[in-house]
């Protein structure tokens, strides 16, 4: 069973761009554990919260803790929280001519994927050019917003994106475990 997607998250690091709409990390936790206690209650043992968006990684897993702890004594249950890009340990090969080795943001892999299914979204993406990835301090985590590791808004190469890379990494995720 599929519950319908959760248009608003956590993007507070987005907000010097214009349009951006964002959850307070609590207020995003407090929906994924109200949610997830629903199909608790209604008898769910086996859930999987599929995170797209990397500023709900951090506050994203936090309800499976929470959760988890309030239903220790059940041995069946199973509460995940997987981010898609991280489910395919060799995503950066699905397509031979992909030049990123691993997601940014508004970068050429989300960018081919928008060009596979929706090109009429994706402006001028070739004239656009690379914004390296940085320092992201991993393993560390960091509190930072865009602007402090990209002044235009994306993260890697947009303007090598096409829709048969897209193609082939959605083909990657249905494929993935």
């Amino acid at each position: 069973m599929f519950a319908p997607l959760q248009w608003l998250g956590n993007s507070h690091h987005h907000m010097d761009f214009p349009g951006t709409l964002s959850a307070e990390p609590r207020v995003y936790l407090d929906l994924l554990c109200v949610l997830a206690g629903d199909f608790i209650a209604h008898g769910f043992t086996r859930l999987l919260l599929l995170n797209g968006h990397g500023g709900n990684d951090v506050p994203g897993s936090r309800p499976c803790l929470k959760c988890g702890n309030a239903i220790a004594s059940a041995a069946i249950f199973l509460l995940l929280l997987a981010t898609y890009w991280n489910l395919a340990s060799d995503a950066n090969q699905a397509h031979p001519d992909l030049q990123q080795s691993l997601m940014g943001h508004a970068c050429e892999w989300e960018t081919s994927m928008m060009l596979c299914i929706a090109p009429q979204l994706v402006k001028d993406h070739q004239s656009v050019l690379p914004q390296e990835f940085g320092i992201g301090f991993e393993p560390a985590t960091r509190g930072w917003t865009m602007p402090d590791r990209s002044q235009p808004g994306h993260i890697g190469f947009p303007h090598e994106a096409s829709a048969e890379k897209g193609e082939a990494l959605f083909q990657l995720s249905r494929r993935a475990p």
